[in-house]
């Protein structure tokens, strides 16, 4: 992981005109997974304040989940196809994922973004590995990041001093927990005609 004290302390001396610099570093460490999306989602709150601060960080972990999707995508592929092969309950929900209509597999992934549960990058990796489609992906990532981004930006803009301990508040884990439920009950009824047939 990269610190943020590398990054951070010239952007403070930028003050406004730092929103390129931030997003431009924020797009590809995050992308790249180098640095977790709460650091850089509190940053903005505090640079930029309530409204700039949440507009910008969920703009830049969106780009960075569209960044990830193209690098990660195509070398990890065929060990995504080979592992699910094995794994009849994946497979059915990789299904679900990729050959359903937009609507729905952006609703399914937002849903994904949304459980505290699913870490960012390892979740970029597998759904760009399973050839979700770029659209879905992306729209769906920016639906279900936007809570936790604007729960931390917020909490950001009102730190006297930047801490990047600070967590949000317990409403947002309270969503992050009935997400997760909900993704669970979601996914249970997408794959279970596929493993009843399977088993038939």
């Amino acid at each position: 992981m990269v610190s943020y004290e590398t990054w951070l302390p010239p952007l403070e001396e930028l003050g406004a005109a730092a929103c390129l610099p931030f997003a431009a570093i924020t797009v590809v460490l995050v992308g790249l997974g180098l640095t977790p999306t709460h650091a850089h989602s509190l940053v903005a709150g505090w640079l930029f304040g309530i409204v700039g601060g949440t507009l910008l960080a969920l703009a830049c972990v969106t780009l960075a989940a569209a960044l990830a999707h193209r690098v990660f995508g195509g070398w990890s592929r065929e060990w995504a196809f080979a592992a699910l092969t094995v794994r009849p309950r994946a497979a059915a929900v990789h299904r679900a994922l990729v050959e359903c209509g937009t609507w729905r597999s952006i609703g399914l992934v937002a849903l994904v973004r949304l459980s505290p549960f699913m870490p960012y990058a390892g979740t970029n990796l597998l759904m760009a590995s399973a050839n979700v489609r770029p659209l879905p992906f992306v729209a769906g990532s920016g639906l279900g990041l936007a809570p936790r981004v604007a729960a931390l930006a917020v909490a950001g803009a009102g730190l006297a001093e930047l801490d990047l301990s600070q967590a949000a508040d317990a409403r947002l884990a309270l969503l992050g927990g009935v997400a997760t439920l909900l993704l669970l009950f979601v996914l249970g009824r997408i794959t279970a005609p596929s493993l009843r047939s399977r088993a038939g």
